[in-house]
């Protein structure tokens, strides 16, 4: 049983081997968005992603969130997000992460379903909470990457999100 162990733990440690990015990469990358709040409920984004190593990213995201069944005045509301991701299993190119940060939005909807946050508070007319992300990660080239992630946000699940993107590594060689 105990062979079994330490070579379960080898191989995982070997997954883990390789990087998601190259030691202290920045990486600009571009997102459509699909809220789980709303049917009609669609945004974009714009981050920036900085790997101080091969094992952890800092993001710094940007999202605009709108309904395209609200007519001629667009309904919507601005996002911000702080957080860190971390490799949890990397099949090259292909690699598997996990984080959490947080997060911030200028929704109007929420002081209706405050009472119902888990982790959030409000301060004027901005909305504070954390998320949790998972993301998977897909080298098409050195410096293009594409990826999919969820984000489940304390907030209320009205403002959870799944994502579709690119980012892209101006300084890869």
């Amino acid at each position: 049983m105990k062979r079994i162990l330490f070579i379960i733990i080898l191989l995982c440690l070997s997954f883990t081997s390789n990087a998601q990015y190259e030691p202290s990469a920045i990486n600009y990358g571009l997102v459509a968005i699909k809220s789980f709040g709303s049917v009609d409920e669609v945004g974009l984004g714009a981050r920036i992603e900085y790997a101080p190593n091969c094992y952890t990213t800092y993001l710094g995201e940007y999202n605009r969130l709108f309904s395209l069944s609200s007519g001629d005045e667009v309904e919507g509301y601005n996002e911000l997000a702080l957080g860190v991701n971390l490799i949890l299993f990397n099949w090259y190119p292909t690699t598997i992460t996990a984080g959490f940060g947080y997060i911030g939005n200028d929704s109007s909807v929420f002081e209706e379903i405050e009472d119902d946050a888990l982790i959030a508070f409000r301060t004027g007319n901005f909305n504070h909470g954390v998320q949790i992300k998972l993301r998977a990660l897909h080298q098409i080239s050195t410096p293009v990457h594409i990826f999919a992630e969820l984000n489940i946000k304390s907030l209320g699940r009205q403002y959870d999100t799944f994502l579709i993107g690119f980012s892209y590594d101006f300084d890869a060689r």
